[in-house]
């Protein structure tokens, strides 16, 4: 495992001891049988009954479970081995039925084939060294005609500091596309800004559209829709609450998108 990799599975590692415990990923509401995924994730999906979806960087597996609550055949895959376990013992507690590796995106095993579905939301990609190489996993693992969808972070938001002050005049932090990560190195976590992590280093990737889209249609995956929003699903000091879903620009910002929703499907 290359040294960046390491850095961010142990950065996650922490993350998924700490996640569970937060309001923002409402544990709670989803053991007492609410439907806790956003409306942008269930729209993108549409039905899944019956489908065989993949979940890449699926966390401690609380997406992953409310889809198959909705009745898919869900595997969900993670670099985090914390990640896993939590999401294995939250299966078996709720009685959900669902598959679970442990293992690197951009190297997952040989037999994720033949998937209706593969399935990524918000803050996946930022995370990725190699985006064509994601893709080639998203893509091998569908089944002809299958769908990736998948919802993220928009570039061009991505590139301004949310961490200013509220009412602050917002600046660019980081470029559109680079090919050279950059080091993190903060406490808190979007979940719960109070979090003391014993190591807070992570390491984050910046990916414009022209270098997603590329990568996409290299696969053999063919575009099928495309949406951009004005909101994010994490919070963050220069954004205000949309809704209990969402977080977006104050009022009299002009327009950034901060969300993507990217639809492709695989050809025969």
């Amino acid at each position: 495992m290359d040294p960046h990799t390491q850095t961010n599975r142990e950065y996650w590692d922490q993350l998924a001891r700490i996640h569970p415990k937060t309001a923002f990923y409402r544990l709670d509401d989803f053991k007492r049988g609410e439907n806790i995924l956003d409306p942008i994730v269930r729209e993108a999906l549409g039905d899944v009954t019956g489908k065989r979806l993949l979940h890449l960087q699926c966390h401690f597996g609380l997406d992953s479970l409310s889809l198959a609550r909705l009745g898919a055949d869900v595997t969900g895959i993670d670099l985090s081995p914390v990640a896993v376990e939590t999401a294995r013992k939250l299966s078996a507690e709720m009685e959900i039925s669902a598959t679970f590796v442990e293992a690197d995106v951009l190297r997952a095993p040989d037999d994720f084939i033949g998937f209706d579905i593969v399935f990524a939301s918000w803050g996946a990609l930022c995370w990725i060294s190699d985006i064509a190489a994601w893709m080639r996993t998203a893509s091998r693992a569908l089944k002809s005609g299958g769908r990736l969808v998948l919802i993220d972070g928009h570039p061009a938001g991505m590139m301004l500091d949310l961490e200013s002050e509220p009412g602050a005049p917002l600046r660019v932090r980081y470029p559109y596309d680079s090919s050279e990560p950059f080091i993190e190195d903060e406490q808190g976590s979007y979940a719960d800004e109070s979090a003391v992590l014993d190591d807070p280093r992570c390491v984050v990737w910046a990916f414009g559209l022209e270098h997603l889209f590329t990568a996409m249609l290299d696969t053999g995956l063919a575009l099928r829709g495309f949406r951009e929003f004005d909101r994010a699903a994490w919070p963050m000091p220069a954004l205000v609450k949309a809704d209990e879903y969402y977080w977006k620009l104050p009022d009299g910002v002009p327009y950034v998108p901060l969300g993507f929703a990217l639809h492709a499907e695989r050809r025969g």
